[in-house]
This record gives C-alpha cells, structure tokens and sequence, in this order.
C-alpha cells in the first residue's frame, strides 16, 4: 500500500494468514515457509450484498451514514493514515450461562507492507490475499506493548490449527488460561467469566461492562489451541502441522473449521460441564455457535471475524465485520431454545457509533442495546 520512500524499515515480506491440512501441539515457532499453502481467504473477505449478512437485524437498527468520517466505502487506507482512538477496537465481554465460561480469545493482525515492492511477493504462496494489513510498521510497539507477540517477515508461527505468516502479530487473552491467580475467587479468573447471577450477566475480568482497548486485528478468532490448561477440554481432532508443507500433502486432517472448539461451560475448577460431544447440552461450542463469525452467517468455513475496510461504515456493514474505532459487546448463552441463536452473540457500532450489527434477532438480547 505504501511507496517504498514511505520508511527505510519497512517491511516488505509476504503477509498470509493459512490454514493447513495438518497437526498442532499448541503454539510453536517454525521456520520459514515453503511452497504449497493454502490460503485462508482474506483479510477482507466478501461475503453476501452490500447490506450484511442474516445477523444484522433490520434495515433501521441504528446505522449511521456520513458524519465525521465521510461517506461510507470499501476501500482500505494507509493505517499509518489512522487518528489514535481508530487504532483500538473497544471489546466488552459478558455471561448470561448457568455455568463458568472458559473462552479462547485470539486476534490476529498482520503488518501492512508496500505491495509495490517486487520481493514482497515470494513465489509460491498465496501472499496476494492480505495485501492491506491493519497494522502500521511504525505501530509494532503499540501492539506488542498491549500484549501482541510479534512474527518476523520470514517467519511463521502455529497458532493452534491455523499458521500465520509474518510480518505479523497475534494476541492470545491469558494465553487461554481459565485462572491466572491461585485459589477459587472469581477475581482470578483469567479466560473465564463466572455465572450469571439469576437474570444478571457477570462480566469479564478484563473485557469489563465498559469495556477493554485493544490494538485492532484483522481477524478474531475463538479457538482452542490445545494448550495450557485448555489441553485437557479439547474435543475436536487438531489439524496436523500447519505450518509443514508435509501436512499439505498428507492425508490426516483436523476437524472442519466450523466444527472446532472455541469456548466451554465448566465448573469453578474448570470441569467441563455437561456432554463431551456437540448438541444439546453440550460442554463445548464451535464456531457455528458464534454470531459473525463466517461459519454461522456467510455459510463459509471462515471460522472468524474480519476487521471492516477502512473506509466501511456500519450501513455497509458484511455479516462478520467489525470496526476500526468501533466496540464489539459479546454476550455468551447456555441456552438450547428451539429455533437455536448463537450461544456468542456480538453487537458491533463503529467509530461514530453507527450499529453494524444488533444481538441475534433469536436470543433474549434482541433489540437491547
């Protein structure tokens, strides 16, 4: 995106987010990679008309054209461009269940890179697909100083069953741990949120009611890597090796994308709660259960949510899109009502406040704001 006299330290490696046919122990470092990835389509991918997708409630909700960020569009801009406050995403996080949550929160953002240099495009990999990283190279610190481990160009990284390619960042919320204090008080809950309290939600320790700032990523994704104190709840089968060229090849592959474990009822020593298998009562939900995500309104395997073009407003809003400056406010159910909602919903405003999308028209949230 930008001219080579831009920076003298700009980097210029290919940026990919890939999704193998392979293995994983968790998060590892590789090497750099070879030939023949498949790439998972984005940042930005297009999905249904310019109206979003089934999840965004009415025509009137709330969406807000004009104002101060100009008219709506699809195009992206230079992130090095961004005011401040439309560098963070404010995310809030709540829990309407019975029972303790314990959620796997990881956000990827990838660092945008002059697509006019020739080396930026190694042969063999698909590197075109995020040719519009949200991340100014001038901003790396920002991420890593919020708690975001840098991938160096060059460099790939497995991040459970999916690989990322640098230069690139990830974030990990408490790197998955249920607990990052010793004893049973819900104040040491690190990747869990208590029970509801009768008909009132309880918040997240650090995605609070007001909610938390974080450094905005192209892409959300709740997943399970199979680590830490997650390894002992992981049901679905792990994609073998991700990042190896091998797993390409080979014939052993994880579980659909859709169908991955994403977040668990459990009890306060982080027990699963309920069946260890998908369905009514279940212990676990996958991406399928989560609004906004590719699985659940686009009808594609995009297991994730996708950070809107720069210049989009929420009236152009797709279906599993959030925003630049904007706040998304998740809400987790246990709650297997006929005809089934999402158990993670989200509403998402963007910067000016314009709503992209409501709470699932189906769960008890629906038109509260």
């Amino acid at each position: 995106m930008h001219a080579p006299s831009r920076s003298n330290s700009r980097l210029t490696a290919v940026i990919a987010l890939v999704l193998m046919v392979g293995l994983t122990s968790g998060l590892v470092s590789c090497g750099s990679g070879g030939t023949g990835w498949e790439s998972v389509s984005g940042p930005y991918p297009r999905v249904g008309g310019s109206s979003g997708g089934t999840d965004t409630g009415p025509a009137t909700t709330g969406t807000i054209s004009g104002g101060a960020q100009g008219a709506s569009s699809r195009s992206s801009g230079d992130p090095c461009s961004e005011t401040p406050n439309r560098k963070f995403v404010t995310i809030s996080m709540r829990n309407f269940a019975r029972d303790y949550i314990h959620y796997f929160f990881i956000a990827i953002a990838f660092v945008d890179v002059d697509e006019t240099d020739s080396s930026v495009f190694l042969p063999g990999l698909d590197n075109r697909a995020f040719p519009n990283g949200a991340v100014c190279p001038d901003d790396i610190g920002l991420y890593t100083q919020q708690g975001y481990q840098f991938i160096a160009a060059g460099d790939v990284r497995e991040v459970g069953d999916y690989c990322i390619s640098g230069p690139a960042l990830y974030y990990f919320h408490k790197n998955g741990n249920f607990r990052v204090a010793a004893g049973t008080s819900d104040s040491g809950l690190g990747s869990g949120i208590a029970p509801a309290q009768g008909q009132l939600p309880s918040f997240d320790n650090f995605f609070t009611s007001a909610g938390a700032q974080l450094p905005v990523p192209d892409v959300i994704i709740f997943h399970n890597p199979g680590a830490g104190s997650g390894a002992t709840l992981k049901i679905s089968a792990p994609v073998p090796q991700p990042c190896s060229v091998a797993g390409v090849l080979g014939t052993v592959s994880g579980a659909p994308p859709c169908s991955r474990d994403s977040f668990y009822y459990v009890s306060f020593d982080d027990a699963m709660v309920g069946a260890r298998s998908l369905g009514i009562g279940s212990g676990r939900r996958v991406p399928s259960d989560i609004q906004g995500t590719g699985c659940q309104c686009a009808g594609s395997s995009e297991a994730f949510q996708v950070l809107a073009p720069s210049g989009a407003r929420a009236s152009s809003a797709q279906c599993n899109e959030f925003f630049r400056g904007g706040r998304i406010d998740y809400a987790f159910f246990e709650d297997d009502a006929t005809p089934a909602f999402p158990q993670l919903v989200w509403r998402v405003t963007d910067s000016i406040g314009g709503v992209a999308h409501e709470f699932h028209e189906l769960s008890p949230l629906a038109g509260s704001n």
